[in-house]
């Protein structure tokens, strides 16, 4: 009689993964070296980051520009009494690594405004994007980048006892925008005046939900990223809809708009080793090289931001001098030093109606005022790892991703 050799033993209470990689798809050397952005440490962004650490994500790159408050509490997941007033990102990214079970996982995070200053080489670096936002601006600048790079991203969002989660995969339509109503559009727009600028005044309503919903929301979200990253086909271009309330779930399908402004792609993107920190002056002297694009290059800011030089003054109309893009300028600072000497202030003059502004889209050695060329391209207005657009002197336009950032943000 042959006897029964066991020529191997498995410990299966050794392998952390072991149910998971059960599944006969499943992938887990895929996820170990997938690349997620996680847009929003809020509630969603909680259990998001919570379910990648333990599924073995092995490079999470966390976004969020907000702090901890007392109400989060009960629906983060990862924060904790004493964190209030600390930076979400940070926290979060502490306590995501203290979760990860992905062996030397990777986990990096950025305090700041994913809409101005991140720019688009960062949605380049990733595999997949996950949106865990409360606002329709993030969402649609998320999109739009994603677009520009081809990158996969997910949507996730909360109302109540409701979860819904969109996934897009670029250039595959529709897009996030597509199905964006009028009044959305100008949604997206609320915490910025009729000239662009901050308003000084903004107050940003809050959501009625619990952390219920958003650990639907992101459960949906994770599944469908982890069977995109294992190659497995998922629901997309539309919208996984459930209604807590009376337990209805749904699918539905997404409109195309053909007109939608947001289904731009980079024909091709150039890597070159320069930073945000670097002078105008240095990087046009740079790019004007006949390999690059030449003598006469301009940098053009026309299709994403507006560097201004000078505003009106609401109330005398004097030029007041700026030198900022703006999205870093104030409503509050249309008003002149010597006006506001006199008491006056934008509850006394009109405020909705845009004032004259001397702007500056495009910028060459040649053309452009010394003191701006001393500035770096981030006091200008370039994001970290954006990618630019340069226009030569016969109008043709080669983008360039600023490589030199990349240690900032992804420095693991």
């Amino acid at each position: 009689m042959k006897k029964f050799i066991i020529d191997n033993i498995v410990d299966i209470d050794n392998n952390q993964f072991d149910r998971q990689q059960r599944i006969d798809w499943w992938s887990q050397e895929k996820l170990e070296k997938a690349k997620v952005m996680v847009v929003g440490a809020g509630a969603t962004g909680n259990e998001t980051l919570k379910n990648l650490a333990l599924l073995g994500i092995g490079n999470i790159f966390i976004v969020d520009f907000d702090t901890i408050s007392t109400s989060n509490l009960s629906r983060a997941v990862l924060f904790r009494q004493g964190d209030e007033g600390k930076k979400k990102t940070e926290i979060a990214a502490i306590r995501t690594k203290e979760l990860c079970l992905a062996p030397n996982a990777k986990i990096v995070s950025f305090h700041g405004d994913i809409v101005w200053e991140l720019g688009t080489g960062i949605y380049d670096e990733m595999d997949i994007v996950l949106g865990c936002l409360d606002n329709i601006e993030t969402r649609i600048a998320i999109n739009r980048n994603c677009w520009l790079t081809n990158t996969p991203w997910i949507d996730a969002g909360i109302y109540e006892l409701a979860a819904r989660v969109s996934v897009f995969i670029p250039p595959q339509l529709p897009c996030y925008e597509c199905s964006l109503s009028p009044d959305q559009v100008r949604a997206a727009r609320v915490r910025y005046s009729c000239d662009d600028f901050k308003k000084s005044m903004f107050k940003e309503g809050k959501m009625p939900t619990v952390q219920i919903s958003s650990a639907i929301a992101s459960a949906i979200q994770v599944q469908e990223a982890v069977k995109l990253i294992c190659g497995q086909e998922i629901t997309a271009q539309k919208m996984i809809f459930f209604q807590g309330k009376i337990n209805d779930f749904d699918i539905i399908d997404l409109p195309i708009n053909p007109d939608c402004y947001a289904h731009a792609t980079y024909p091709e993107v150039i890597s070159i080793p320069f930073s945000t920190s670097a002078t105008l002056k240095e990087f046009l002297t740079f790019i004007s090289e006949k390999k690059y694009s030449g003598s006469e290059a301009k940098l053009d800011f026309s299709a994403d931001r507006t560097f201004i030089k000078s505003v009106a003054c609401r109330s005398c109309g004097k030029h007041i001098e700026i030198y900022r893009p703006s999205f870093n300028i104030y409503d509050y600072e249309t008003i002149c030093n010597s006006c506001k000497e006199k008491g006056i202030n934008l509850k006394q003059v009109e405020s909705e109606i845009q004032t004259d502004k001397v702007t500056i889209s495009q910028f060459s050695l040649r053309e452009t005022e010394s003191r701006i060329l001393k500035m770096s391209l981030n006091e200008i207005g370039v994001p970290y790892l954006h990618i630019v657009a340069v226009i030569d002197k016969d109008g043709n336009y080669k983008y360039y991703k600023l490589m030199g950032d990349n240690n900032f943000l992804l420095p693991s």
